[in-house]
């Protein structure tokens, strides 16, 4: 166990006009280190410490040499018009604190932050930062496409932010207008209380005006929808969920809700495709080998086989497919990290269209843990693999989209439709909404609902008949 002790030290090896500087001498273990106080005296002074270091006698009228006593063994006032301990009680503090793990670095160290407020993370206190290390640790559990979603509304805010004029960074975030326009503006911080009810209202009328960022200096920003804005918010809210929770932000000053903020509904917009469109996406006849093919194939095999996206096609593996029985079974991406205890396993029945694909475009290599498509392969990482994905979906809604246009298509026919319409068909053709929900895969009826489209008005006219 180490035993240290501190005390004053009159250091005369380097006085000058009469006055030298009193340091901090601590000993332990047979060794001594002097620590500055930035205090010089004089040799009377000094002699007045020594006689007094064990008291200040109430004899000591003269209130230069009170001062001077409280600001080594006692408490002063500073410049600044703040309570210190003096020196020696604030070493006598530092040593009581480290106890056992006194080292002379582990001194310095404590000595150097006596009394001041420990410096909190930029999470712990910036909104934006708060969402970016969202979006770190996403990243790092192999979350991509959560980080992501964080990493866009954080720079969305810091865009919103970045844009305030003078007076805007007063109002909302309590910054004192420069008193002179040559004076650099600091780097403005989104704090938790900052987030009012007013504050996102002016967000969500800025993201309709600004919120899609200029791809080149030359164009202007433009806005966005009310889906977007929704988007990026309910990922705010996450935060500020988990920030309430860790005691950063008080629960009186949630800003969502009744009465305060509502976060908009993203618009339930048609997505599936009439039948009328989708039998003439199953007629094309596309060139053979090409992307034009590959693209109209992976459409229909997403449609064909419970509207699985093309995310859990790229990521399909052997041993997920039986072609004897002609069928598959997965687990859908989206859920298999946040529903590990609660996963539902999608069975796919194989027709001869989709089994058709698989031999036009299956790997070779037939090993279990091999993928069936050849967009991804075992050695790539998470962020290797992500990126295949993204550009596969982006090929093949180009190439779809073109299809579309050959065919007097107006619907949008992305990836997304092949999906709405797989459970939109189901629904018309009187499937119960059980069986459609188990066959996406979801766990909530109310998920299912909002992919079912709605009737073509030729269906509602007919209904509306039979009364």
């Amino acid at each position: 166990m180490i035993t240290a002790t501190a005390t004053l030290f009159y250091d005369t090896r380097r006085s000058s006009d009469g006055v030298s500087f009193v340091r901090l001498s601590i000993y332990a273990d047979r060794q001594q280190k002097l620590f500055s106080t930035g205090v010089k005296v004089n040799p009377d002074e000094w002699k007045f410490l020594e006689r007094t270091k064990g008291g200040l006698p109430g004899t000591v009228k003269d209130e230069t040499r009170r001062k001077l006593w409280q600001v080594f063994y006692g408490h002063y006032t500073n410049e600044a018009g703040q309570q210190q301990d003096g020196h020696l009680v604030r070493a006598q503090n530092v040593l009581n604190q480290l106890g056992n793990g006194f080292t002379f670095d582990a001194f310095a160290d404590a000595l150097a932050n006596y009394g001041k407020e420990p410096e909190k993370p930029a999470e712990q206190t910036d909104l934006i930062a708060a969402l970016q290390a969202k979006a770190t640790s996403m990243s790092n559990a192999n979350r991509l496409g959560h980080a992501e979603q964080f990493e866009y509304a954080a720079k969305s805010l810091r865009r919103f932010v970045d844009s305030f004029s003078d007076a805007e960074r007063k109002e909302f975030l309590s910054i004192p207008i420069p008193r002179k326009a040559s004076q650099p503006r600091p780097v403005a911080t989104l704090q938790y209380k900052h987030l009012t009810p007013d504050f996102l209202t002016t967000y969500e009328q800025w993201m309709l005006h600004y919120g899609k960022a200029p791809q080149s200096k030359l164009k202007p920003a433009t806005g966005t929808s009310l889906t977007t804005v929704g988007f990026y918010l309910n990922r705010v809210r996450v935060v500020i969920n988990d920030a309430i929770e860790a005691g950063l932000m008080p629960r009186d000053a949630y800003p969502f809700g009744r009465n305060r903020y509502v976060i908009p509904a993203g618009a339930n917009t048609k997505k599936a495709l009439p039948k009328a469109d989708i039998e003439q996406i199953k007629a094309y006849q596309p060139i053979p080998g090409t992307m034009e093919q590959r693209s109209h194939d992976l459409w229909l095999f997403s449609y064909f086989c419970n509207g699985a996206n093309l995310t859990d096609i790229c990521r399909l593996t052997w041993n997920r497919v039986d072609l004897k029985e002609s069928k598959l079974n997965f687990v859908r991406q989206k859920t298999a990290r946040s529903k590990k205890q609660n996963q539902t396993s999608i069975v796919a029945h194989l027709r001869p269209e989709t089994l058709a694909i698989i031999e036009r475009w299956g790997t070779k290599d037939r090993k279990a843990n091999g993928y069936v498509f050849p967009f991804l392969t075992t050695d790539m990482d998470d962020h290797q693999k992500k990126q295949g994905v993204h550009q596969t979906v982006k090929m093949t809604n180009k190439w779809m989209g073109k299809i579309a246009e050959r065919l007097g298509i107006e619907g949008d026919v992305n990836t997304y439709s092949a999906r709405h319409s797989f459970a939109t068909s189901l629904l018309k053709s009187k499937a119960p909404l059980a069986f459609i929900s188990k066959s996406l895969g979801h766990t909530n009826l109310k998920t299912t609902e909002s992919y079912l489209g709605s009737f073509d008005d030729e269906e509602a006219k007919a209904f509306l008949n039979a009364l």
